[in-house]
């Protein structure tokens, strides 16, 4: 009988030490893969050599998935660039990306089951940055701030908690308090492409509001990647918010990617016409915006976002409310790995008007704090913007 226990442990002791020594070899072989496409294209060769040579072979270091997605993202961070990182395979991230990049990314974009929201990890906490207008999680009442603790009794994951639930309940624990008793809030998955829920989202939360008795247009542009963001906010632009007295644009958080051409809308000699037909009615058409703007940016209005902040920055085109942008200027291109992980990695350095932003960003002309974890819906940044744009509506429409 101790023999046969005997032999059965060591069996176990093999099968375990096997399953080690495979994984080991799965890990360095996809570290290698990461350090090949970081030497060959990163924007710095000198460094990027240098850095291939000092962590070759350093997935042997990870036991499973998660060690070695640590690992790998504290290696890349000593290249000291924005848009530099890497995305497993199962993270929000690589789905989001493979959204925004689908053109240049073999293989369909990928849908996923979403509850509507923009969340952020904070000291191990997961919270709510952003309720997307219509989606369900704004159906189910989950407020910006909220913390979601648990999704039916587990630990919640913004992906693996929600995968296989499309159309079913999904009971999630929220702490709206800060050591309050756990609210419970029932939300329904739906199926979406990231790409498709940020233009939903920008659609849905293009509003115009009244304040100080002056109509205000507020619009939220998560990605401006494409041409679909910059497509809508001109039409919202021209169509909803025609009769706003001046405009809000948030640019804060979610992924970059502004063209140039964003700018074009806030051009002073672009023409209004106006046509007038046969039963003598008439109307407008502005191809800019040529009344009160205010930008809304944080610490995430990255990348091409920043371009738009430079620039409003620059040629005084209306004040920025919030807080100093990323500093994350650089050209990145994602590159798909052999298990389905993705690599982001900066292979441009870009320069705006002969400046360089990375690292520096662009500061906030009125300073607010977010004030995100357990804000209980409270957004001060947006508030204090729409606040400055209808002062800056009033003083255009006082009479001399």
């Amino acid at each position: 009988m101790r023999r046969t226990s005997w032999i059965v442990c060591l069996a176990a002791a093999l099968a375990i030490g096997g399953a080690r020594v495979e994984a080991g070899e799965r890990y360095v072989a996809l570290g290698d893969e990461i350090v090949r496409h970081v030497q060959e294209r990163f924007l710095d060769a000198g460094r990027a050599r240098i850095w291939a040579t000092r962590h070759r072979g350093y997935g042997a270091a990870a036991v499973d998935a998660t060690q070695f997605e640590r690992l790998t993202n504290r290696a890349l961070a000593e290249l000291g660039a924005s848009h530099t990182a890497y995305y497993p395979r199962d993270s929000l991230e690589n789905r989001q990306l493979r959204s925004l990049y689908a053109s240049i990314i073999a293989g369909p974009a990928p849908s996923f089951e979403s509850i509507g929201v923009d969340l952020v990890r904070i000291e191990g906490a997961t919270f709510v940055r952003h309720v997307f207008g219509g989606g369900p999680a704004a159906r189910a009442g989950l407020l910006r701030g909220d913390r979601i603790v648990s999704a039916d009794g587990k630990p919640f994951d913004p992906v693996r908690s929600l995968a296989g639930r499309l159309g079913r309940p999904v009971a999630l624990a929220i702490e709206r308090v800060k050591g309050s008793r756990l609210l419970t809030v029932s939300v329904i998955p739906r199926e979406t492409k990231p790409a498709d829920e940020w233009i939903d989202a920008q659609d849905k939360g293009s509003v115009v509001v009244e304040r100080a008795g002056r109509r205000i247009a507020y619009t939220q542009v998560y990605s401006c990647a494409g041409p679909r963001p910059l497509a809508l906010l001109e039409r919202t632009i021209q169509e909803r918010f025609a009769g706003a007295d001046a405009l809000v644009i948030d640019l804060r958080d979610g992924w970059g990617g502004c063209p140039p051409e964003l700018m074009n809308l806030f051009n002073p000699v672009a023409p209004t016409l106006r046509f007038v037909g046969r039963d003598g009615k008439a109307r407008v058409w502005r191809t800019g915006w040529a009344r009160p703007v205010v930008l809304v940016i944080n610490g995430q209005t990255r990348s091409g976002k920043e371009l738009v902040a430079y620039e409003f920055h620059k040629h005084d085109i209306g004040p920025l409310v919030g807080e100093r942008t990323a500093g994350a200027f650089l050209a990145g291109t994602p590159i798909p790995l052999s298990d389905g992980s993705l690599l982001y990695l900066a292979v441009e350095d870009v320069q705006i008007d002969g400046v360089r932003l990375e690292g520096k960003g662009v500061p906030p002309d009125v300073a607010i704090a977010s004030k995100l974890p357990y804000a209980a819906g409270a957004d001060p940044q947006r508030d204090r913007a729409i606040a400055l744009a209808a002062q800056l509506a009033a003083k255009r429409t006082r009479p001399p």
